[in-house]
């Protein structure tokens, strides 16, 4: 009994791994070149996305695990290392970091000038300041029976080089539980989005080495 026991835990660990290889990729990646850094960055990007449409504007989030983020700290790969790549990674143990897109149906400027009119200066600069801090205290982290906070936020203005707009949110949360992601959006007229991410889903980890 304890054999098939031991045996059941084998395969269900397997078939994690492989549920997890096929929703992110490969786990392993060999980086050397910030050209290189840079498609890993992007295939991050578009890996395990969470999306949803309420009305005409579309909402995808995606995780961004720590050897992503400590990736694009690390900056100049001709002058990094894999212990400095390592210590960086740990740097972000107990954070939890996603990206929001948000672009909007038949709209192909950047969302900051979405329904204000032309020449209404006032409108447009509290547009910029709400998606550039104001937004930041819309959006949580509902874990269990906690409430968390957005500690880490950043707007990337695009200046109209792309519809899609995107924010790069952080969490102090552990990714041992499923969580709920809430934004209450308070310029588009869509309500509440929420987003409801399984557990296997935050702690994908590739392992990436700097050569």
């Amino acid at each position: 009994m304890q054999v098939l026991r031991n045996n059941y835990r084998i395969i269900i660990a397997i078939l994690f791994v492989a549920c997890s290889c096929a929703k992110h990729g490969p786990l392993s990646y060999d980086i050397s070149s910030q050209a290189e850094a840079q498609a890993f960055l992007g295939e991050e990007r578009e890996k395990g996305v969470y999306g949803t449409k309420l009305k005409d504007v579309n909402f995808k989030l995606s995780y961004i695990p720590a050897e992503a983020m400590a990736l694009r700290e690390l900056g100049d790969l001709s002058q990094a290392s894999q212990a400095s790549f390592d210590t960086l990674v740990k740097g972000y143990e107990g954070l939890l970091f996603f990206d929001m897109e948000i672009s909007i149906d038949h709209f192909s400027e950047e969302m900051i000038h979405y329904g204000v009119t032309e020449n209404d200066d006032v409108s447009f600069e509290n547009r910029v300041a709400y998606y550039s801090f104001g937004m930041q205290k819309d959006i949580r982290l509902i874990q269990g029976m906690d409430t968390i906070p957005c500690t880490v936020y950043h707007y990337e203005r695009n200046y109209g080089i792309s519809p899609q707009n995107h924010f790069m949110l952080g969490f102090r949360a552990s990714p041992a539980k499923d969580i709920v992601l809430v934004y209450d959006n308070q310029l588009l007229a869509t309500g509440p989005v929420r987003f409801a991410l399984k557990e296997q889903d935050l702690t994908y980890h590739p392992k990436i080495t700097i050569n």
